[in-house]
């Protein structure tokens, strides 16, 4: 089922209790195709390739009033993904019945996104590990990072620069 646009109250009405701010906004350009003599209801921003696979996540931003109304029922609603009001205030708005509907945003935490090509890529403490064991092998020092023994480990600035 497809979103409904009501472009006189400015209301983009949902039709599930799960939805991305990127198929709003899609479904949104899809419409607006065929309606261009309303005001825009999104600008959106990001998505760029920083390269190395890393990208900009997309920020999406209501303009002139849009809003989003949740379907008239009791539920949860979940919105992904980055969804905001230009200029500042709250992207969904009451439904029109008398319904209890919580809504709860799922934003990244990154400022970017990473695309993957099928391989895995690394955890923070398999780099960590990865980057402590090459200057405990800069040193001639026994083990390695991350095992049960521990070492003390004395490094200056110093006598770390003289060694690289």
């Amino acid at each position: 089922m497809a979103l409904i646009f009501d472009s006189f109250n400015k209301r983009i009405i949902l039709d599930t209790t799960t939805i991305s701010a990127q198929r709003i906004w899609s479904e949104w350009v899809d419409w607006h195709q065929n309606n261009s003599n309303w005001p825009l209801a999104f600008r959106q921003v990001g998505g760029d390739d920083l390269g190395g696979g890393l990208l900009i996540p997309p920020y999406y931003f209501l303009l002139n009033s849009w809003r989003i109304r949740p379907m008239e029922s009791n539920h949860d609603l979940v919105i992904t993904g980055n969804l905001f009001v230009a200029g500042g205030g709250v992207p969904v708005v009451r439904t029109l019945g008398v319904y209890q509907v919580n809504t709860n945003y799922t934003v990244p935490v990154q400022a970017q996104a990473f695309i993957s090509s099928g391989s895995s890529s690394l955890t923070p403490e398999q780099i960590r590990d990865s980057i402590l064991n090459a200057i405990l092998d800069n040193y001639d020092i026994e083990g390695s990072f991350g095992d049960t023994t521990k070492k003390t480990l004395n490094i200056t600035k110093s006598n770390y620069l003289q060694n690289l």
